[in-house]
C-alpha cells in the first residue's frame, strides 16, 4: 500500500530560447491542484538561450503563488546539462522533467507523486503523451513516424518498459528518483545527440538494478510545430536516433561483449534494410514513412563504425 507521508516533488524545466513557447507550460503549472501532502517546486533552467527567456520568467515569478518558482542559467548547451543544472539546483526526492513545448494536466503532479509512492523500485516512470499539431493537421504517412516525435500510449495498465527492447520512455513528462539519479546518471551523458540522453537514463537505472515504469494515469500534450512534421526533418530525426544505437549498448558492457554486441548490431541493421526493400520494394523511399524508416535502419547500419570512430579518435587524442 502506498504512503502517504509527504513528498517532494521538483519539476524542472529546461529552455532555450523559450520566450514564446514557456507561458504556455507555466499557465498549466500555475493551475495544478496539488494534495496537502506533496510539496512542490519549480526550476526553470535557461540553457543559454539570446532571447527573453530571463525577462518572461522574471514576469511570472512577479506574481506567482502556487509553489517556489525559480529561475537558473545553464551556459552549456544541450538538454543533458540543462536537466544536470536542473537536478544539482533542486531539492526534491522525485524529479520531474518537462520540455517547453509540453502542457500538463491538472493533476499532473499529483500523480508523479502518487506513483512514485506506489512504485519504490522505479528509478523512472513516463507517462502518456498525446501530440497537438499546429493547424490541427497531421499527415497521414507522418502518423507511424509519431513515436520519433515522443508520441507515447501504451495502454491503462502499469508496467515495467521492455528496456531490453531498447523501449524507453520519452524524456518528456519523465519522472525520476533523485537517489537513482544520483546512484548511476554520470555528469555528462555519453549519448549527447538529440532526444539520445532519455534512453541512456532509462538504461543506466536498469543497469544499476532500478525499474522504468510506464505510468498510465496521466497524460501531457506534446505540441509539435508543421517544421517538425516535414520529411527533411523526420527523416534527420530518425537517423541520428538509429546512429546512436551502439553509444548505448556498450554503456556498462564488458570488454568481451563488446565486439559480439557490434556485429550483432550490423547483422540486424542489415536484415531490417533487407525486409524494408522487400516490403515497400520500389516504394522504399516514395513516402514520408518508408524514407525516414529506411534512414533510421541504415542510421543502425552506420551505429558500429560511428562507435568505433568516435573510440579511435578518443585514442588517439588522449595519446597526442
Amino acid at each position: 500500500m502506498a504512503s502517504h507521508s509527504t513528498v517532494t516533488v521538483s519539476v524542472i524545466l529546461p529552455t532555450y530560447n523559450g520566450a514564446q513557447r514557456i507561458p504556455a507550460v507555466l499557465q498549466r503549472l500555475s493551475q495544478q491542484v496539488v494534495a496537502a501532502n506533496i510539496s512542490w517546486n519549480i526550476w526553470v533552467v535557461d540553457n543559454n538561450s539570446s532571447d527573453d527567456t530571463a525577462a518572461v520568467v522574471q514576469q511570472y515569478q512577479r506574481q506567482w503563488s502556487a509553489c517556489p518558482l525559480n529561475y537558473v542559467f545553464e551556459p552549456r548547451q544541450g538538454l543533458a546539462y540543462a536537466r544536470q543544472c536542473g537536478i544539482d539546483s533542486s531539492d526534491g526526492a522525485l524529479v520531474a522533467f518537462l520540455d517547453d513545448d509540453n502542457w500538463p494536466p491538472a493533476d499532473w503532479v499529483n500523480q508523479v507523486a502518487e506513483f512514485g509512492r506506489g512504485y519504490p523500485r522505479a528509478g523512472a516512470f513516463g507517462g502518456r503523451i498525446a501530440g497537438v499539431f499546429e493547424g490541427d493537421t497531421l499527415p497521414e504517412d507522418v502518423e507511424p513516424l509519431l513515436g520519433f516525435l515522443a508520441i507515447r500510449d501504451r495502454g491503462e495498465t502499469p508496467h515495467p518498459y521492455p528496456i531490453e527492447q531498447l523501449q524507453f520512455p520519452p524524456g518528456a513528462g519523465l519522472a525520476v528518483r533523485r537517489d537513482a539519479w544520483e546512484q548511476c546518471i554520470p555528469p555528462v551523458l555519453v549519448r549527447n545527440t538529440r532526444g539520445a540522453d532519455d534512453s541512456e537514463i532509462s538504461w543506466r537505472m536498469v543497469k544499476a538494478g532500478w525499474e522504468v515504469w510506464y505510468n498510465p494515469y496521466t497524460t501531457i500534450e506534446h505540441f509539435i510545430p508543421q517544421s517538425r512534421l516535414q520529411r527533411a526533418y523526420l527523416r534527420a530525426l530518425t537517423h541520428s536516433y538509429g546512429l546512436c544505437t551502439c553509444d548505448l549498448l556498450m554503456i556498462e558492457a564488458l570488454p568481451w561483449q563488446r565486439p559480439i554486441l557490434l556485429l550483432k548490431s550490423a547483422l540486424g541493421s542489415l536484415k531490417r534494410i533487407f525486409k524494408h526493400l522487400v516490403k515497400y520494394r520500389h516504394r522504399s523511399v516514395a513516402t514520408v514513412e518508408a524514407d525516414c524508416l529506411l534512414s533510421f535502419h541504415v542510421g543502425n547500419l552506420k551505429s558500429p563504425f560511428w562507435y568505433l570512430s568516435k573510440q579511435f579518435f578518443s585514442v588517439s587524442k588522449s595519446n597526442a
